[in-house]
């Protein structure tokens, strides 16, 4: 059985201190749940400050294939103010004509300032010397269902009314006022779509970075690029190679965790090939997705303010859908938008990814669909949705195109490991109550991820180094290094974890759960500083363009 050679593993490779205490029993100081991103940077973290005593679970049977240390994927996207949120699930697939693509995430979000300030992401895409390829959204062709049409002034007219969001959006928030739906920013920005053009456009410019539309989204979340020719996979194998081998006895591949109990002595996690695993500490980096789900049981069940916290947020789904043809016959624009007459987002971002720089002679094609559509078509057999996705094309490009030779993509909404692409401040979600989502569970039970980041909720990294007073809220790769330190400060008794989580609450004894911590006063100012520091480097990267 599957189980019984993971034990072997771990009873022949004695790298780490981490036993078997019984029959398919492990015992550890600290046990990783998900090898993403987050994972292998709390992994790599604990590591470099000498605890080796952690086991690290996944699901599948690779760390962005760690197993085998594959060929990374040869396609990854960089755009400097265009951008879709990536958020951290990485996957590589190998087409019939041996191109390598990434099914999950593709793009750096801001590089940050040379030299010190680096985006880590990118810092990483350096240290590993991936190649990048500068995007320009403006090399743009637009089609509706007669084909070839000009949306110049539909695309200005939603970027102008864009510019007139931000700026209500940053005085909404130094006024302290209530937070609206995006929809309503816009709305109060003196913009509606009009018709099938304006909100296909709106639909590039807002949908196509957050996953989900307008009417779901923050207005003031939502106010807030190096295209790399191998995905984000590839940057976790990497790290991970430079302390962890494939065949490590820290390693429980293959391992869907089914239940989680926790308490003030210490975490049992239980997994499908019936593998027990008792630590003093968890750190959980799932996705808000599984965690919304009942995919895996908390004993006892999580608290009503963490419940709050996770089903507040939104999860937003991103599809990728690779095309391959025996041949190109498009235009060599960087972008296509399509305009349904119809529908709002009916395949409507597409990007051919033969062109210089990205994957010469390759006859592929990239169509994206979120939300709505991306959850529609994971219901759908893969027939359907090519059928759907050629009745556009050929209204865009003719009759007499050919069929492609292969079609992919993943189902990210539908997959019980993921439950979706990445999270998304829903509308009108208070600031304090999104922090929540880091808070642990009687110290032992940590949270961690792109949805724990306060200030990049969503995204694989943090965008810029911020100030003192924020750096409690990076994204997903620097809250796996928050997360493992916390973790590491509690072992050695000299903090309770304050550092990493703030306004953590010392809980009683007496309580059933981990007190609901008091949150402190200034969460607004930071925000305040987070959003000044991404327009300041907004209003950087647009000088240097020019």
């Amino acid at each position: 059985m599957a189980w019984n050679y993971i034990l072997l593993l771990f009873i022949t490779f004695s790298l780490s201190s981490c036993h078997v205490i019984a029959e398919n029993v492990l015992r550890t100081k600290v046990v990783i749940l998900g090898a993403g991103m987050t994972g292998i940077t709390a992994a790599k973290t604990l590591h470099e400050e000498g605890v080796h005593d952690f086991v690290v679970v996944e699901a599948r049977s690779e760390l962005g294939e760690l197993s085998s240390f594959a060929v990374p994927s040869q396609f990854a996207l960089y755009q400097l103010l265009f951008c879709s949120s990536s958020g951290g699930r990485m996957q590589t697939f190998t087409l019939e004509n041996g191109i390598n693509v990434e099914l999950g995430p593709n793009w750096i979000h801001g590089l940050g300032r040379l030299p010190s300030e680096l985006n880590p992401i990118y810092s990483l895409a350096i240290k590993y010397n991936l190649t990048t390829v500068s995007s320009n959204a403006e090399d743009l062709e637009t089609f509706d269902s007669s084909g070839k049409i000009n949306m110049n002034k539909d695309l200005e007219e939603v970027s102008s009314a864009w510019e007139r969001y931000l700026a209500l959006a940053g005085h909404r928030l130094d006024n302290e006022k209530a937070d609206l739906t995006a929809r309503a920013g816009f709305s109060l920005s003196a913009f509606k779509p009009r018709n099938h053009l304006q909100e296909a456009a709106e639909y590039f410019l807002f949908d196509f970075t957050f996953g989900q539309p307008p009417e779901v989204t923050s207005f003031i979340g939502a106010a807030n690029n190096n295209n790399y020719t191998r995905g984000y996979g590839f940057l976790v194998q990497q790290e991970a190679k430079e302390f962890l081998n494939a065949s490590d006895s820290r390693l429980a591949l293959n391992h869907v965790v089914t239940s989680i109990t926790y308490s003030t002595e210490g975490v049992q996690i239980q997994t499908d090939k019936h593998l027990t695993i008792e630590a003093d500490h968890a750190i959980c980096t799932f996705s808000l997705g599984v965690l919304q789900n009942d995919d895996v049981k908390f004993y006892p069940p999580l608290p009503p303010w963490k419940q709050e916290a996770i089903y507040g947020t939104n999860m937003a789904t991103y599809t990728k859908i690779f095309l391959r043809f025996n041949q190109s016959f498009w235009a060599e624009s960087e972008f296509w938008l399509y305009a349904d007459p119809k529908r709002r987002g009916y395949y409507p971002i597409w990007q051919p990814l033969d062109l210089p720089g990205f994957l010469p002679g390759s006859n592929t094609l990239l169509v994206t669909v979120t939300d709505t559509e991306a959850r529609r078509i994971a219901k759908q057999s893969t027939e359907e949705t090519r059928a759907e996705i050629m009745a556009v094309l050929r209204s865009m490009y003719g009759k007499d195109i050919p069929d492609p030779q292969e079609i992919v993509y993943k189902n990210w909404h539908s997959d019980p490991l993921f439950r979706g692409s990445y999270s998304n401040w829903g509308a009108s979600y208070p600031f304090d109550v999104f922090r929540t989502l880091r808070e642990p569970l009687y110290n032992r039970l940590w949270f961690a991820g792109e949805g724990t980041s306060t200030a990049f909720f969503g995204f694989l990294h943090a965008c810029l180094k911020l100030p003192l007073s924020l750096k409690s809220t990076d994204g997903a790769y620097l809250e796996g290094q928050k997360a493992a330190k916390a973790v590491i400060e509690t072992l050695q008794d000299h903090t309770t974890g304050e550092e990493y989580h703030h306004h953590y609450k010392e809980y009683s004894k007496n309580q059933d759960f981990n007190g609901f911590s008091e949150l402190r006063s200034d969460s607004l100012n930071e925000l305040r500083q987070l959003i000044r520091a991404g327009d300041k480097l907004v209003t950087n990267a647009k000088a240097a363009v020019n």
